[in-house]
């Protein structure tokens, strides 16, 4: 597929998207919307790509959240254009958590209403020292519903996270990074390295396995303890009994390093 508005790179076994739309600012119009699950889609279905780094290809801003120019209704009676608009902005979430790869997502500048969305809706965040988060949709007549689940869940304080969508307050990276919106803050400069060594660090266990462990990962997280913990009882046998589980243990016991199966074609 040919892209106007990303960019789609791959270095050995990392796959890289980056945002590339200037003159909106990186805004979710339909176009990137659809260039972003294509690309997202392409990645996870590669077999030599074992993880994905999603970033922006554009100087001081990630993302500045929905296109309101594309999306917005005009009258109360654009009810069906707005539903359509937000049901694709909707597909950008469920998308990455279909993903069975490992998203990490490299936060330069502002990142704000679905832009911060979509950093949260990936697996792990780095983000530069300049890096701002906000949820500013109150400002104009809106709340962040489609995006709020994944901010409750990431949020390690609901009070924090509900005051956010109440006053549109911005984040800087430093504060992002305390009530857990991101894993970690690094110099702006040295953003892509510190999410490609990242990358590269998961990129070289059991490609499997780390797919694997994200499906649990996030199933336990609706799940009832007893059942969570049978659930993991039982995953753990099926990995320890796979060609990459039983590699990984010998490899241990020989004390050199495992030789993993590649992903099978999909």
């Amino acid at each position: 597929m040919n892209y106007r508005t990303i960019l789609l790179e791959r270095k050995e076994n990392i796959g890289i998207i980056k945002l590339n739309h200037p003159q909106k600012r990186n805004a979710l119009g339909s176009q990137l919307i659809s260039e972003l699950i294509e690309g997202l889609q392409e990645l996870d279905r590669d077999s030599e790509v074992y993880v994905i780094v999603l970033m922006s290809n554009v100087p001081g801003v990630f993302c500045a959240g929905r296109d309101l120019s594309e999306g917005s209704p005009s009258r109360p009676s654009d009810i069906v254009k707005q539903r359509e608009f937000s049901s694709k902005l909707a597909q950008v979430w469920s998308t990455l958590g279909s993903l069975r790869k490992v998203v990490i997502c490299a936060v330069n500048g502002y990142a704000l209403a679905g832009g911060c969305g979509l950093a949260v809706c990936c697996d792990l965040v780095v983000a530069a020292e300049d890096a701002t988060f906000g949820l500013p949709e109150i400002h104009v007549g809106l709340f962040p519903t489609t995006i709020g689940p994944a901010m409750v869940r990431n949020i390690s304080s609901l009070k924090k996270c509900f005051e956010l969508f109440l006053t549109g307050d911005r984040l800087n990276a430093q504060e992002a990074e305390r009530i857990g919106i991101i894993n970690k803050v690094v110099p702006a400069d040295k953003l892509k390295e510190a999410a490609m060594e990242l990358a590269g660090k998961i990129a070289s266990k059991s490609p499997s396995i780390t797919q694997m462990g994200k499906e649990f990962f996030y199933t336990i997280l609706d799940m009832e303890y007893g059942k969570a913990v049978r659930y993991g009882k039982e995953l753990i046998s099926i990995m320890a009994l796979g060609e990459n589980g039983i590699e990984g243990q010998r490899a241990f016991v020989e004390k050199r390093k495992p030789k993993w199966k590649k992903l099978p074609s999909s």
